[in-house]
């Protein structure tokens, strides 16, 4: 496989495999287009910041949300019948309709989960946004809903990790890997942290950096699918091809998606 195959193939692994930890809004959105063709985004205007978020739903859930949203108009448990709307939103990928209705509960109902919801939502809403307005916007609504939750919690691990990868694509990425040290300084062993500050290390080439911190994820968790695959296409990059396979074929033995299953084969094939 040339260069640039094995760099997209790359990618579109990473951004399966460890998606979660917000790589996607990093990188070319061509790639991040094909992977993610089945995410349904609404842009961020008037009707989905004030009034109601736009939505775009398969049949059968829209003809749900319609009888749901009537439900809510007469209803007396409001955030049960929100919290039902939100999740039909979250099952279609439709993350920030999805953040907007869990934002609505949180405001009725300010706690930890309500807010971490929210943020959530807005979290994998911006890292899955394709149009920079939107991305905008989202990033704005994930760092608003986490820094809720900090003020309710301060030492909550999992909203300071997001907002830290909130900063990724900013004019402040140092804020990132300082709130990431922040987090790992208060919890050495946190894997999510750790998995961040490693795919940050890919973006920026240091591979060796980047197989240091899926090693030390791996030493915590010995199958953790997502530093398999971080530290065998960091392994790739720094000439370790055996290494690789190894982890590359042990991954492709566990019962994983099939797109990640084709990608890892290609990549493995590439190899011999």
């Amino acid at each position: 496989m040339n260069g640039l195959n094995k760099k997209t193939h790359l990618l579109i692994i990473v951004l399966i495999g460890i998606a979660s930890f917000a790589f996607l809004f990093t990188r070319p959105k061509s790639v991040v287009k094909d992977v993610a063709q089945t995410v349904q985004e609404s842009k961020p205007d008037s009707a989905t910041t004030s009034k109601e978020a736009a939505h775009k739903l398969s049949g059968n859930s829209e003809k749900l949300l319609q009888s749901l949203q009537a439900k809510l108009s007469s209803s007396t448990s409001k955030n049960d019948v929100l919290k039902e709307i939100a999740n039909l939103y979250s099952i279609e990928s439709v993350f920030d309709s999805a953040g907007f209705y869990f934002e609505k509960i949180a405001q009725n109902q300010s706690s930890v989960e309500n807010w971490t919801l929210a943020g959530d939502a807005y979290f994998q809403g911006f890292n899955l946004a394709l149009s920079p307005a939107n991305m905008e916007f989202l990033v704005e609504k994930t760092r608003f809903a986490y820094n809720k939750v900090l003020a309710l919690q301060p030492t909550n691990l999992h909203a300071k990790t997001n907002l830290a990868m909130s900063f990724v694509g900013s004019d402040s990425p140092m804020k990132a890997i300082t709130m990431l040290r922040e987090v790992l300084d208060q919890e050495p062993k946190y894997i999510p942290a750790i998995m961040s500050l490693g795919g940050l290390s890919m973006q920026s080439n240091q591979y060796d950096k980047a197989a240091a911190r899926f090693q030390n994820v791996l030493q915590i968790d010995p199958t953790n699918v997502n530093a398999k695959l971080g530290l065998a296409y960091s392994l790739i990059e720094l000439d370790k091809k055996p290494e690789a396979k190894a982890l590359l074929t042990d991954v492709l033995s566990q019962d994983i998606d099939a797109v990640m299953k084709d990608e890892i084969t290609k990549t493995l094939n590439s190899l011999k």
